[in-house]
């Protein structure tokens, strides 16, 4: 692996899991470099003794925001057409952080990232980018512009049912777990591998536990010490405040999180007027809101970004003796617009559920779930209730979820769906195939900040860089056997 070059995606939140790894590579002779955001990132790499190149993006766009000949050496238009890119802007508005900018300065920053992945590409010849799902124009666009210089991308992406302690890898922007597609495909599984699929079914179907993020940040609002706190250290934050204009991935209205967690305790109390209960033997289509802004919309179901809307294209298409349910995120309480449930409220056949219902329990007593991505879907599937999915999520290779490509194609799925008539041991067949696949993909250790306890701690760190270096030297075999 020595002909190998790694280019870590080291930003913030990241940046120490990302160094350790790059340090184990480093010592094993395999060529690493580095692209961050921050000095802090800086000091979390040299830390570790990284030893490598390690590219500051905002110090580049700092550098050259007024650099005219790196501005007019880049023609977007071309870039679009070299790299096969249908159009940068859907690129862009993948990014919860750029789409705040004027349209001049966005046009100076698409420009000034390719410029700067451009010349990293060329001067470390890299063959693999490593980076969590892709979330930001800055990632996306390495991404695209790799493809074309033969940059294989491996992302980490959160296990759905084990965050806390697996993960997957990924190849492409809408976090498919390419493992799974393969043992799906090859169904070879061992007699444990079988019945460890069996178990996990039986085990959670019996299980009320809740997801593991859930116990983190399933919480209500409230005002509390952490909170009253944040709110007294506000005026020294505007003494401190930041005034470096490049460091984009800092949302523009996003000053002073204390006293926007004040405000979102406030929205809360006032939208709780909208939620009402689920009614007994009504029968209804279930719809999970999403954490906004966040890459489950902006990425994987671009198309339906803007909630509102999705929800009125749905409303329009489920049967006359339905009910549309919709259920707001469990992160999500105050975020929203004062009038995001007033509008909502104007549907008749639409019914906000108090975000405090069990999802579960709506999930098993509903017709269907209807998905732009997230959890929600899978945990349909594990539940034997049929799934309509919007956008993009890894479950849609399972042979009975509903992918709907074309939303005027809903009415009729909501119908004559996968699994009517079809004899359910049949689909437990089917399911317990492909759950030994997921089992089977998923890698040991947990990118999610859980506490630091547990995502730096030298056993977590150690299974990480263990599950990338068996990943990685699989990948360069199957690359040379080509």
């Amino acid at each position: 692996m020595h002909n190998e070059n790694i280019c870590f995606y080291a930003r913030s939140g990241i940046s120490k899991i990302f160094s350790y790894v790059g340090k184990q590579c480093e010592d094993q002779e395999i060529k690493t470099c580095y692209i961050i955001h921050q000095d802090r990132e800086h000091r979390n790499l040299t830390k570790q003794y990284c030893s490598n190149n390690i590219y500051n993006l905002t110090e580049f766009l700092r550098e050259n925001w007024n650099n005219q000949e790196i501005l007019d050496s880049i023609s977007l238009e071309a870039i679009e057409r070299d790299y096969e890119i249908a159009s940068l802007w859907s690129l862009l508005y993948t990014d919860r952080f750029l789409i705040y900018y004027s349209y001049d300065d966005v046009i100076k920053f698409m420009k000034l990232h390719i410029a700067f992945y451009l010349k990293i590409i060329e001067k470390e010849k890299i063959t693999f980018f490593v980076n969590e799902n892709i979330a930001s124009f800055s990632a996306f666009i390495f991404y695209k512009i790799g493809l074309a210089h033969g940059v294989r991308y491996i992302g980490v992406s959160e296990a759905r049912n084990f965050s806390d302690k697996k993960f997957y890898f990924t190849d492409d922007e809408h976090s498919t777990n390419y493992l799974l597609e393969q043992y799906y495909l090859e169904n070879k599984f061992s007699d444990l591998e079988k019945q460890n699929a069996k178990d996990f079914l039986r085990e959670y179907r019996l299980s009320k536990k809740k997801p593991e993020y859930m116990e983190i940040y399933g919480k209500k609002p409230a005002i509390n010490i952490p909170l009253i706190k944040g709110i007294l250290r506000y005026p020294l934050y505007l003494l401190e405040k930041r005034k470096d204009f490049f460091d984009y991935m800092v949302y523009k209205d996003q000053d002073g999180s204390s006293l926007k967690r004040l405000q979102y305790y406030l929205k809360y109390q006032y939208h709780k007027i909208y939620y009402q209960r689920s009614l007994k033997e009504e029968p209804f289509f279930l719809f999970g809101l999403h954490f906004q802004p966040e890459a489950t919309t902006l990425v994987n179901a671009q198309n339906y970004e803007k909630q509102l809307c999705a929800i009125d294209v749905i409303a329009k298409k489920i049967p006359v003796h339905a009910k549309l349910y919709v259920k707001e995120h469990y992160s999500d309480l105050g975020h929203r617009e004062l009038t995001f449930y007033r509008k909502l409220k104007a549907y008749p056949n639409v019914r906000l559920i108090n975000p405090w219902e069990n999802s579960r329990d709506l999930i098993e007593k509903s017709l269907g779930v209807i998905a732009l991505s997230g959890t929600i879907g899978w945990e349909a599937i594990l539940l034997r209730k049929p799934v309509f999915l919007l956008g993009n999520m890894f479950y849609e290779s399972f042979k009975y979820t509903n992918k709907i490509d074309n939303i005027n194609e809903l009415s009729t799925q909501l119908r004559h769906h996968k699994l009517i008539n079809l004899d359910m041991s049949e689909y437990d067949k089917e399911l317990e195939r492909y759950t030994a696949a997921y089992l089977k993909s998923l890698q040991d250790g947990s990118f999610i900040n859980y506490g630091q306890s547990i995502l730096m701690s030298q056993e977590n760190k150690e299974a990480i860089y263990h599950s990338f270096i068996t990943e990685l030297k699989r990948l360069v075999a199957l690359k040379e056997s080509q």
